[in-house]
């Protein structure tokens, strides 16, 4: 019933903002989402996301992450899609940019951040996010970080002031964390606030199994 209830909402969304392409409405659902109590929840962020979806919040995010078409074709190719396959989705005739298999998914402009690290060893992952102000025109927005004791993550700059709607804003994520075991994951989060919108990102690092 997820997949229903998402449509009904996104659905929702576009009546308020009748001309917003599908990317910053599906960032709108996930950084105005209610976070879960992951101690419910074994599997934490593989389990239930970004959280529980709010349909009024997500009408007024503040903040939202844009792709272009040109993002999503070269995040396709860089996790394995043919041309063929591309063509089919986007339903043109394009074709993946040179370098682009060398594109790591977690530099997509996702409101999320999620990377896969080797276990049993020292990791630092790197992720450069741009965000569009849709909220109030003059706005400064001061990140917070919430993180369990595995990771350590910093946020540069940590303060993202904006002067006018629609502009954009650049900041890197470094999350840095030592001798995660073997199919695991920690987790923390990166939220953007002033006095109005709390914009909130999960950081999700995990691991894959060693070779035998």
């Amino acid at each position: 019933m997820a997949c229903p209830h998402a449509g009904v909402v996104v659905a929702y969304v576009k009546t308020f903002h009748p001309d917003c392409s599908p990317s910053p409405i599906k960032s709108a659902l996930i950084t105005t989402a209610s976070p879960m109590d992951p101690s419910k929840h074994p599997d934490g962020e593989f389990s239930y996301g970004s959280g529980h979806v709010n349909p009024v919040k997500a009408i007024n995010p503040g903040l939202v992450y844009d792709n272009a078409e040109g993002d999503n074709i070269r995040f396709l190719c860089s996790i394995g899609y043919s041309e063929d396959n591309i063509r089919s989705i986007s339903r043109t005739n394009s074709s993946c940019p040179k370098n682009s298999s060398k594109t790591l998914p977690r530099d997509f402009n996702y409101p999320t951040l999620t990377a896969l690290v080797k276990a049993d060893g020292s990791f630092t992952v790197n992720s450069l996010r741009t965000v569009t102000n849709v909220g109030v025109a003059t706005s400064t927005y001061n990140a917070k970080i919430s993180s369990d004791s595995k990771l350590d993550v910093k946020v540069t700059p940590q303060v993202l002031s904006f002067k006018t709607l629609w502009e954009k804003k650049s900041y890197n994520v470094t999350v840095k964390g030592k001798a995660l075991a073997e199919m695991s994951m920690a987790s923390a989060s990166l939220t953007w606030s002033n006095s109005i919108h709390n914009v909130r990102s999960p950081i999700v690092i995990h691991t894959y199994e060693r070779d035998s």
